[in-house]
């Protein structure tokens, strides 16, 4: 008798910090999409507004966020024929980068974070739209910024599973995603 009574009063006692845990960490919802044009976004999306704001973001990071090539040809072995631009000077320095071939939006959707206080570093709010450069290899894979390499010059892209000019996706976050991560390890 005397256990049972004492596991009930720790369980008790634990439920505050495990409700406290999960309120820490919000379920994040995000509607991404690759697309090839301004048009292809509208007719999947239904909101130019969002579409154009996400091409303008795309654009504005394209030129910083393209690898930097010393020659066309050398751009071209990577990107195909044609799908490098003009010489472009930024800082001194001369240099050949692919053209942006599409853009990927990212929209922050309502869920249970719409009523949390934003903090420093926390995630931005509901109806956010970020828009990145799209950039497609000779071999049909598609690039995007990936983080910041700290230094001068072109950050990293990486390579992204994505079909063009599809309806978005939705993507979750937060505490369910870890839990599902940690329960799907298990399985074998």
């Amino acid at each position: 008798m005397k256990r049972s009574r004492h596991t009930a009063l720790v369980l008790m006692g634990a439920a505050p910090l495990l409700l406290t845990a999960c309120s820490q960490e919000p379920q994040l919802q995000t509607a991404e999409g690759l697309f090839t044009s301004v048009e292809a976004c509208i007719d999947k999306t239904q909101n130019p507004y969002m579409c154009n704001q996400a091409f303008t973001q795309a654009q504005q990071q394209a030129a910083r966020a393209a690898p930097q090539f010393s020659s066309v040809l050398e751009c071209e072995n990577q990107f195909g024929h044609g799908q490098c631009g003009t010489q472009q000077t930024t800082g001194g320095q001369s240099f050949i980068g692919p053209l942006m071939t599409g853009f990927f939006l990212s929209q922050m959707l309502n869920g249970r974070s719409a009523g949390l206080a934003q903090t420093a570093g926390s995630a931005p709010p509901p109806g956010t739209i970020k828009g990145e450069p799209a950039f497609r290899t000779a071999h049909n894979d598609w690039l995007k910024p990936g983080p910041s390499t700290g230094g001068a010059g072109a950050a990293a892209l990486t390579r992204v599973d994505a079909q063009p000019d599809r309806a978005m996706t939705v993507r979750r976050g937060g505490f369910g995603t870890t839990a599902a991560r940690r329960s799907g390890s298990f399985g074998g």
